[in-house]
């Protein structure tokens, strides 16, 4: 039997976190999670056209972003990230202390935005299980998202002009499972996409044409899978419309 393995390559993201139901320090880390890799093209524009051209998610939004309430949506994320203001009763370097102690390193913390509101929600990576992904609303700091243990590690897709968090499991044998969520402005899912393999009997670990693909519950053929796999766009600190967070 001719086996096939996924035509991109794929490169772990996964994130400890310290909140509740968002992950836990002492599950088991058996490989790691994957994603699309992304071939980009280089566009030239001149600076004008680049100001005046909306971005990808202020089209979706139908509006272009008030400045100053990104602004002071930023204070609010820098605040958090300075442990000026805790969120659930613990500062920033409380919820993620752990990276320190555990890794000597510090979580990597960017802006994008993920509800597609023209508002960039607050990033937070780490090693294991993906993103943290907090919001402000009505002022107030609030967890959008997050990673739940190794089999749902929590992560950005970009794909057919929208915006979603993903939920995955690419670290385990005999499968490859991604839930796909896309939020309103209020937080309210608006949109899911399931996109699984499943190769539970493979020796050699890899899913191959006999083994069972669907897409929302629906069989589908290994090229769909990997068609459906490859047009997904993942979002890290480098993607476009990305900005660093202090």
């Amino acid at each position: 039997m001719r086996k096939h393995t996924l035509i991109t390559s794929l490169a772990a993201v996964m994130t400890i976190t310290a909140l509740t139901g968002c992950g836990s320090a002492n599950d088991t880390i058996q490989n790691t999670e994957t994603q699309p890799e992304v071939k980009e093209e280089t566009v030239i524009e001149s600076e004008e056209a680049k100001e005046e051209q909306p971005t990808v998610n202020e089209e979706a939004s139908g509006e272009i972003p008030d400045a100053s309430v990104s602004s002071a949506d930023d204070k609010i994320y820098e605040q958090f990230i300075n442990d000026e203001l805790k969120l659930d009763g613990k500062t920033f370097s409380e919820i993620f202390s752990f990276m320190q102690e555990d890794f000597n390193t510090d979580p990597t913390t960017f802006y994008y935005d993920v509800d597609e509101d023209g508002k960039d929600e607050l990033l937070v990576t780490t090693l294991f299980y993906g993103y943290n992904i907090y919001d402000v609303r009505d002022g107030e700091l609030l967890l959008l998202d997050c990673g739940d243990g190794t089999a749902a590690a929590c992560g950005v897709y970009e794909v057919n002009g929208h915006v979603y968090v993903s939920h995955s499991d690419f670290s385990h044998a005999g499968r490859k499972m991604l839930d796909l969520t896309r939020y309103d402005q209020n937080g309210n899912v608006t949109e899911t996409i399931t996109i699984n393999a499943e190769y539970w009997d493979s020796e050699d670990d890899v899913y191959d044409e006999n083994s069972d693909f669907t897409y929302n519950g629906q069989k589908i053929t290994m090229q769909e899978y990997e068609d459906h796999m490859n047009s997904l766009v993942f979002i890290d600190p480098d993607s476009a419309n990305a900005r660093p967070a202090p």
